[in-house]
């Protein structure tokens, strides 16, 4: 019995020490785990920055966060645009402040598109440029790098809980009083900051380009432009996915054209013919041919013109057909308002989700990197028809002269609540037309910016 007692005592003892053997083997395998698990990061793939519209100027800014004292600047935004461009007069003065010398590189790359004034290679490098906003009055700045901050997203979200260490990226140090025409901006009106101008052009200083190198984004950028004062719409750095309110992916809606770059990094598209309500426009076409070599002619696309500007025989083509095609659904016309030269009374319009109703405009446009192929960049009556006083609706588009340099210019009213999708690296444009018949638009404040 006593042999019995004592084999049953050493089998307990052997199926607790195994028990225990395990129960430690399995809280130390735990613990292994859990030191290997790190915490989530989200994938940052690009950068979201606010636009608004002022409605005195017709000018679209956002607001970028500089500098090592975190300094915040309304930035004009010139689609075309050389450089970014900041006021250097403040008295607070940021830690991480370097200038650009006349012998880097980045002011090499400079020389191409600007004026230099250097000296020696020591000095700090300059250079000259126009403002758009200013009837292209000369500004003379020099170049340096400073600290952008930088709140990253992946696609849906802004994580401003990983806002990421300022990189040091090219601007042009401008006095203040030389940034003219600018809109002033909500900062500015109420805490005295300083208005800027961002340059989101293809050249080798813009900030775009600048900006997906140093946080290796894709080479790309999108922009979708608000059409009131109400509300944030949205600068894309870094390229898509493009959500918006309620629930929609905008990048399936792109349809795709070719991009041609002038000398001063400005964009322009393969416009091939022009119809309004599926009427052909008949005017001269090589007016629509462009020169890359002298940046003269073709179709630029420009966020420092309000309304679109067309060649005077292309301008006078297009109002003789839309009014043809206004009489032909019942709308009155009635005396111009200058500049505009064809207006009409609004109580002959009827109002749809795109706007008024007026005639279509369709552009006839290269598709995806062929001429062999048509995509067609519909402007409904939102981004064709303005207010010019009560009871008066004209059709946005403005004489342009003889001799422009571009044949036609795309503007702000033209853009407004439409995706357009600038990469960098096929010089390539993807656009959406309007997204009021999708029922969202651009002016949907999804990101969550911050209140101002």
């Amino acid at each position: 019995m006593a042999s019995a007692k004592t084999a049953c005592s050493h089998i307990w003892f052997l199926l607790f020490s195994v028990s225990i053997f395990y129960l430690v083997s399995t809280n130390n395998t735990a613990q292994a785990t859990l030191q290997k698990v790190k915490p989530y990061v989200p994938p940052f793939i690009s950068m979201y920055l606010p636009i608004q519209k002022d409605n005195v100027t017709l000018q679209y800014y956002t607001t970028v966060q500089w500098g090592s004292i975190g300094n915040y600047f309304d930035a004009v935004i010139d689609l075309g645009g050389e450089f970014l461009s900041l006021p250097c007069d403040s008295k607070d003065k940021s830690t991480t402040y370097r200038p650009i010398n006349c012998g880097s590189s980045n002011c090499r790359g400079a020389k191409k598109i600007s004026n230099q004034y250097c000296r020696s290679p020591n000095d700090t490098c300059s250079v000259s440029y126009l403002n758009p906003f200013d009837d292209n009055s000369v500004l003379t700045g020099g170049l340096n790098k400073d600290g952008f901050v930088a709140i990253p997203s992946d696609g849906d979200r802004l994580y401003r809980e990983w806002q990421r260490t300022p990189h040091l990226l090219p601007f042009s140090c401008v006095n203040r009083s030389s940034l003219k025409g600018l809109a002033r901006g909500f900062i500015e009106t109420v805490a005295g900051t300083p208005t800027a101008m961002i340059g989101l052009g293809a050249t080798k200083m813009s900030f775009a380009k600048n900006l997906a190198t140093a946080f290796k984004l894709a080479p790309k950028f999108a922009i979708c432009l608000p059409a009131t004062e109400v509300g944030k719409a949205v600068l894309f750095l870094g390229g898509g996915p493009y959500w918006f309110n309620p629930p929609k992916e905008a990048s399936k809606w792109l349809d795709y054209t070719p991009l041609t770059i002038n000398p001063s990094g400005e964009y322009f598209i393969g416009v091939k013919s022009m119809k309004i309500d599926k009427r052909v426009v008949n005017f001269d076409i090589s007016l629509l041919s462009f020169n890359g070599e002298t940046g003269v002619g073709g179709t630029k696309i420009s966020t420092s013109t309000p309304y679109a500007v067309l060649h005077s025989a292309i301008y006078k083509a297009v109002v003789d057909e839309f009014a043809r095609q206004a009489a032909a659904r019942n709308i009155t016309r009635v005396a111009s308002v200058a500049p505009f030269g064809a207006c009409f009374s609004s109580k002959s319009v009827a109002w749809t989700k795109a706007g008024p109703g007026v005639p279509v405009i369709d552009l006839e446009l290269e598709g995806n990197g062929t001429s062999s192929t048509s995509v067609k960049w519909r402007i409904h009556g939102a981004n064709s028809m303005l207010e010019a006083k009560k009871d008066v609706l004209c059709l946005g588009f403005v004489d342009g002269g003889s001799k422009p340099i571009a044949s036609i210019v795309i503007g702000g009213l033209q853009l407004e609540d439409n995706l357009l999708e600038f990469d960098l690296k096929t010089l390539t444009l993807g656009f959406t037309s309007s997204l009021l018949p999708r029922d969202t638009n651009c002016s949907v404040d999804r990101y969550d910016f911050p209140d101002d």
